[in-house]
């Protein structure tokens, strides 16, 4: 399991260790927005002496995820693109993410 969480909404605040309802929050304002100078937020999940794993939203609902080596995004280990229509599927997608269940992202 994680050691933690980090939350980093469309501002740019972070949030450690966010409540699912933090995350829903963050998720139902970047999709209900088309600001282009802030259009995203993501999560990072990490553990040290362990990978760090990232997945970012667009407004859109277009994601990518990341697999770092450290938590220090030494080396990129993995990328792939993800997609969630609605804030609640990009929710979904990070519940999978914060529980370790990368074959379902």
């Amino acid at each position: 399991m994680h050691e933690w969480t980090t939350l980093t909404t469309r501002y740019g605040r972070s949030i450690r260790n966010p409540t699912r309802s933090q995350l829903q929050a963050a998720l139902d304002e970047l999709f209900a927005s088309d600001d282009q100078e802030h259009p995203d937020c993501w999560i990072e999940c990490g553990s040290d002496g362990r990978p760090l794993h990232a997945l970012s939203f667009l407004s859109t609902g277009v994601g990518k995820y990341t697999k770092y080596s450290d938590v220090d995004m030494s080396e990129e280990l993995q990328s792939k693109s993800v997609a969630a229509k609605t804030p609640a599927a990009a929710l979904l997608l990070w519940e999978h993410l914060i529980n370790e269940r990368y074959q379902e992202l």
